[in-house]
């Protein structure tokens, strides 16, 4: 019973207190850091607004986690702060898809090539906010493009299936079609 009368309760759930709000700050402090996302991986490593080709998957040195070691992929981290960018890629067969991606991670767009025929992907990424682009003599045509999304600024990922050596090169030079771009107007 001694125990109980010199254990100071107050002090004890100021404690409990103290900790679980501790606890609640550190979570949402976690969750919203983006410093080690793969946004901030690729825009610290490659070239904005330009499509590269990164080589095959090490489990060593992987650009990203989770990165499958029997695909091919071509990134392009994307800022859409000046202009709007325009993507091109080619998909041949199953397996190719395109991805468009916000920084958090979020889909914004995704296609995956068709069994039946080879699909174009011709995209036009403007920026996300309310920004006048002039008149219709002066807006970006979008005649020759078939999408049109909204994005600040995001990456693009090109994944390819690698069928092994015979293959190899004509995958490289399809990933090597593909690009993305900052508009001209």
């Amino acid at each position: 019973m001694n125990l109980f009368k010199r254990i100071d309760w107050r002090l004890l759930v100021i404690f409990v207190l103290v900790a679980v709000i501790v606890h609640i700050v550190a979570t949402f402090l976690a969750v919203n850091d983006q410093r080690g996302t793969a946004y901030a991986r690729l825009a610290n490593v490659l070239p904005h607004n330009t499509m590269t080709i990164v080589g095959p998957v090490d489990t060593q040195q992987a650009l990203l986690p989770y990165l499958s070691p029997d695909a091919r992929y071509a990134f392009c981290p994307f800022d859409t702060a000046d202009r709007a960018m325009r993507v091109h890629a080619l998909l041949p067969d199953l397996g190719w898809t395109v991805g468009v991606y916000a920084p958090d991670g979020t889909n914004l767009y995704f296609a995956a090539a068709s069994s039946e025929r080879e699909t174009t992907i011709n995209l036009s990424i403007i920026p996300a906010d309310d920004r006048f682009l002039g008149l219709s003599s002066e807006a970006p045509q979008t005649g020759d493009t078939d999408q049109t999304i909204a994005a600040p600024k995001g990456f693009i990922v090109v994944r390819a299936p690698d069928r092994g050596d015979p293959y190899r090169t004509e995958t490289q030079s399809v990933l090597e079609k593909a690009s993305c771009s900052v508009r001209r107007t």
